[in-house]
């Protein structure tokens, strides 16, 4: 029995009139989940202009609307397109030419693949990849320069760790950056060096950019070409929109050159890189900028509080617990952060705060609530980017601030296996705390932080639902003690690992939708044009082969995306 919201039947033109009114396309027969306030279902709609016009039954809406194009649904499952709330558009779309690490075992399984691809590069060209972890290795430690030394004479070579917050170059890669053992730290980053005091090869946050800075920045035709490729793979996971945490001038100049070629059928919400000044000034300047219908929204500016926690650069109150001695890095100052949010604010604009360790988050809401007390009602709201660890204390101040958390469920699940050994049994019972967030009134968006993580939101979901990976771990007591890096002086709690890691921080599966919907637009301060299938709202819909509310955990992940339609329009299909 399908439940519809009366509400939702006001979009519908009724009168004693028998002549029908007009649309570009009519949707009916499917079971639609609009995940409005009520999370009702209804069975057809309507759509004129790129946006929904009506929404019910099927009766009402077909004995009201006329349309050239009407599509049986057959049945199918509908809910609104997905959103990532955060991401990396361009990182995804340049993984075809960069080489990929992802899943590498081992130190000498990188250097093959770095040795392969220096034989088929010109002498002197950068190699570049994404992906090496090393908590995947047996030996859990950081690599050195001298393997990439000796597959790659003639090529610098920088390597990404997955997080992004670190780097492993090697020595040619130091030497045309001027780096040399009396090159002091940066301020917010970290250059590791051995016990001789040379540098070992593995930058960390800001010490990142002196090599980076020495890579040939990509052209505007090498990134509209990435922004299509990484486009193609979102819409076919069922995406029809995400906020881009990072983006440049020249990002800026692809996406738009692709909009006015009505090649860009997807909407991204930018955020600008702190690393770009200059455009960060330019649009304090105009206020929010849209471009297109709604493809592209330049909302607001990126900074960065901390680095990661599996670099150890995430900023911590107390050491971490594999690491004395050391909390972290801090980046950003609270003052800065503090200016920045000021300014945002009296310009209708936003800012987001990577912040991962509880001393970032601290620190982040501190600069946000001073922020917050001098300048006028905000327009939009302001958010913390990821807020991994988060001090008991803080939590309620993300609702009371009116401060989101935005988040990435399969960050939880990457990091379980070891997030306890960098934090500590006690202090872990506080990280990725969705539903200890979701009681105080706040509310997440939803993420992936994609190229770190796979793009695929239904992933996302799952793992938000039950705080498992894809092969079902933690399922029992043995799982966690066979493949998790514990404390072994506390007891295997139960909590550790019934109904998932620390389960009793999975969100309801109807919350876990709503994070990747209306929860990411309204994070954006777009919550009255997408996120969910209402009158009003533009026809950004995925058809799913399950219904993910109900859908077996089993058969969670073999959920099929059928196609997806973007402003009224099929931009994806499976061919299904």
């Amino acid at each position: 029995m399908l439940r519809t919201l009366p509400l939702l039947l006001l979009g519908l033109i009724m009168s004693s009139c028998a002549e029908k009114q007009s649309c570009d396309a009519l949707f009916f027969n499917g079971i639609v989940h609009t995940m409005d306030d009520s999370a009702s279902v209804v069975e057809a709609f309507a759509v004129r202009d790129g946006r929904i016009v009506a929404a019910g039954n099927n009766e009402d809406v077909l004995s009201q609307w006329t349309s050239p194009r009407v599509v049986d649904l057959k049945e199918q499952q509908v809910f609104p397109g997905f959103i990532d709330a955060h991401a990396h558009l361009f990182g995804l779309g340049e993984e075809t030419v960069i080489l990929q690490l992802l899943g590498t075992g081992s130190p000498d399984a990188v250097a093959e693949l770095v040795s392969a691809r220096a034989k088929e590069s010109p002498a002197g060209t950068w190699i570049r990849g994404r992906g090496w972890d090393q908590n995947d290795w047996i030996r859990k430690e950081f690599p050195g320069k001298g393997i990439l030394d000796a597959v790659s004479a003639g090529h610098p070579v920088f390597l990404s760790r997955v997080d992004g917050h670190a780097a492993w170059v090697n020595s040619r890669a130091l030497e045309l950056s001027g780096i040399t053992r009396d090159t002091p730290d940066p301020e917010g980053g970290r250059i590791l060096r051995g016990s001789d005091g040379e540098p070992t090869g593995v930058l960390l946050d800001q010490a990142i950019e002196l090599v980076r800075s020495n890579i040939p920045r990509a052209t505007v035709q090498e990134m509209s070409a990435a922004y299509m490729s990484a486009v193609q793979r979102c819409l076919a996971s069922g995406m029809t929109g995400m906020h881009d945490m990072g983006l440049t001038a020249t990002g800026i100049e692809a996406i738009r050159s692709l909009i006015a070629r009505n090649e860009f059928p997807f909407h991204v919400v930018g955020y600008i890189d702190d690393e770009d000044p200059n455009t960060w000034e330019s649009l304090l300047k105009t206020g929010r900028q849209t471009v297109g219908s709604q493809q592209l929204i330049l909302a607001g500016l990126k900074l960065y509080a901390d680095g990661a926690l599996g670099s150890r650069g995430a900023w911590l109150l107390e050491d971490y617990a594999d690491d004395p001695g050391n909390r972290g890095i801090p980046i950003q100052s609270e003052a800065i952060i503090r200016a920045q949010a000021d300014r945002a604010l009296r310009a209708g604009l936003q800012v987001c705060v990577h912040a991962i360790g509880d001393a970032a988050v601290r620190r982040t809401l501190d600069a946000y609530e001073a922020a917050l007390t001098g300048a006028p009602a905000a327009m939009y709201p302001l958010r913390i980017e990821h807020a991994q660890v988060i001090d008991i204390d803080d939590m309620p101040r993300f609702a009371a601030l009116g401060v989101v958390p935005s988040m990435q469920p399969t960050h939880c699940t990457s990091d379980m296996y070891w997030a306890e050994a960098r934090l500590g049994s006690r202090r872990v019972q506080s990280a990725y705390a969705w539903a200890s967030l979701i009681k105080t009134g706040a509310y997440i968006p939803g993420g992936s932080d994609f190229p770190v993580e796979r793009p695929e939101p239904i992933a996302g979901i799952y793992a938000a639902a039950f705080r498992m990976d894809a092969k079902g771990r933690p399922s029992s007591q043995e799982d966690i003690a066979a493949h998790f890096q514990i404390d072994p002086d506390v007891p295997l709690l139960p909590a550790r690992w019934s109904n998932g890691w620390f389960g009793e921080q999975r969100m309801s599966r109807e919350d876990a939708v709503r994070a990747f919907t209306i929860w990411a637009a309204r994070a954006a301060g777009l919550d009255r044009d997408r996120g969910s299938m209402e009158p009003g709202k533009w026809a950004d819909f995925v058809i799913l082969s399950e219904d993910l509310l109900t859908v077996p955990q089993t058969r969670f992940l073999d959920t099929r995306v059928i196609a997806t339609w973007v402003a009224g329009r099929e931009a994806y299909s499976s061919g299904s």
